[in-house]
Protein backbone atom coordinates (compact mmCIF):
# COMPACT_ATOMS: atom_id res chain seq x y z
CA UNK A 1 0.00 0.00 0.00
CA UNK A 2 1.25 3.47 -0.72
CA UNK A 3 1.82 5.51 2.16
CA UNK A 4 -0.39 8.37 1.46
CA UNK A 5 -3.24 5.29 1.18
CA UNK A 6 -2.42 4.35 5.03
CA UNK A 7 -2.40 8.00 6.52
CA UNK A 8 -5.58 8.36 4.99
CA UNK A 9 -7.46 5.39 6.26
CA UNK A 10 -5.64 6.26 9.87
CA UNK A 11 -7.19 9.82 9.74
CA UNK A 12 -10.59 8.54 8.62
CA UNK A 13 -10.66 6.24 11.91
CA UNK A 14 -9.50 8.95 14.05
CA UNK A 15 -12.30 10.77 13.02
CA UNK A 16 -14.85 8.42 13.23
CA UNK A 17 -13.73 7.69 16.65
CA UNK A 18 -13.64 11.49 17.94
CA UNK A 19 -16.91 11.78 15.54
CA UNK A 20 -18.62 8.94 17.85
CA UNK A 21 -16.98 9.93 21.66
CA UNK A 22 -18.93 13.31 20.69
CA UNK A 23 -22.59 11.92 20.70
CA UNK A 24 -24.21 14.62 23.45
CA UNK A 25 -26.52 17.44 21.93
CA UNK A 26 -25.35 20.78 21.00
CA UNK A 27 -27.02 23.85 20.10
CA UNK A 28 -26.34 25.51 16.84
CA UNK A 29 -27.73 29.12 16.57
CA UNK A 30 -27.11 30.04 13.02
CA UNK A 31 -28.72 33.60 12.23
CA UNK A 32 -32.71 33.05 13.06
CA UNK A 33 -32.25 29.58 13.48
CA UNK A 34 -31.51 26.98 17.03
CA UNK A 35 -31.01 23.37 16.29
CA UNK A 36 -30.23 21.08 19.01
CA UNK A 37 -28.54 18.28 17.10
CA UNK A 38 -25.85 15.19 18.36
CA UNK A 39 -22.46 16.65 18.50
CA UNK A 40 -21.13 13.82 16.18
CA UNK A 41 -23.20 14.90 12.99
CA UNK A 42 -22.03 18.70 13.41
CA UNK A 43 -18.93 17.21 13.46
CA UNK A 44 -19.68 15.22 10.41
CA UNK A 45 -21.55 18.02 8.47
CA UNK A 46 -18.32 20.16 8.92
CA UNK A 47 -15.99 17.68 8.10
CA UNK A 48 -18.12 16.63 4.65
CA UNK A 49 -18.74 20.02 3.48
CA UNK A 50 -14.97 20.78 4.09
CA UNK A 51 -13.72 17.53 1.95
CA UNK A 52 -16.50 18.77 -0.44
CA UNK A 53 -14.82 22.13 -0.55
CA UNK A 54 -11.11 20.81 -0.81
CA UNK A 55 -12.15 18.59 -3.87
CA UNK A 56 -14.10 21.01 -5.99
CA UNK A 57 -10.97 23.93 -5.79
CA UNK A 58 -8.81 22.95 -7.66
CA UNK A 59 -5.30 22.66 -5.91
CA UNK A 60 -2.61 25.47 -6.78
CA UNK A 61 0.19 22.57 -6.59
CA UNK A 62 -0.91 21.10 -10.10
CA UNK A 63 1.54 22.30 -12.48
CA UNK A 64 0.79 24.31 -15.59
CA UNK A 65 2.33 23.97 -19.07
CA UNK A 66 4.65 25.61 -20.43
CA UNK A 67 3.08 28.60 -22.33
CA UNK A 68 5.00 29.10 -25.93
CA UNK A 69 7.10 32.09 -26.35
Amino acid sequence: MKAKAIVIIILIVLIIIFVLQNTEMVKVNLWFWDINIPGALLLFVCFAIGLIIGLLIPSSRKSKSPEPD
